[in-house]
């Protein structure tokens, strides 16, 4: 799927987790056009797009898809799917963060996703692939 057959990148998130689940739809809202594929983590369809990744390493973060097939996730992350978002003055501010410092941001909000999913509305897992 990775080996130019993508359309547009693909967002893979983590569906069993509510505050994950907002967090994409809020993601969905912003993008407008559809550029922006979504898929859960646990879907059938993302083994072909994470491709040498281990089990254990699938589920460690939300994960943006390249058209090339490249990954990104974690906190530096966030510049590539800000760019696939078409936000790119929030795309150069983010880029002028440390890598080290946007994963550090990702990592206390991860440890944190049960409570804040509590803080949120709920709702389904939104789906839009290829």
């Amino acid at each position: 799927m990775t080996n130019g057959l993508l359309r547009r990148p693909v967002l893979l998130y983590d569906a069993e987790c509510r505050f994950c689940r907002f967090c994409v739809r809020a993601i969905a809202r912003l993008d407008r056009p559809e550029g922006l594929g979504l898929l859960s983590l646990q879907d059938d369809e993302t083994a072909a797009l994470l491709g040498e990744l281990s089990a254990s390493e699938r589920l460690q973060s939300w994960r943006l898809v390249s058209i090339d097939g490249t990954l990104g996730g974690f906190g530096a992350g966030t510049v590539g799917l800000a760019s696939a978002l078409g936000l790119t003055r929030t795309a150069r501010l983010l880029d002028r963060i440390p890598n080290a410092t946007l994963d550090g941001i990702y990592r206390a909000v991860a440890r944190r996703r049960g409570l804040l999913g509590r803080l949120v509305p709920d709702g389904p897992a939104p789906r839009r692939f290829p």
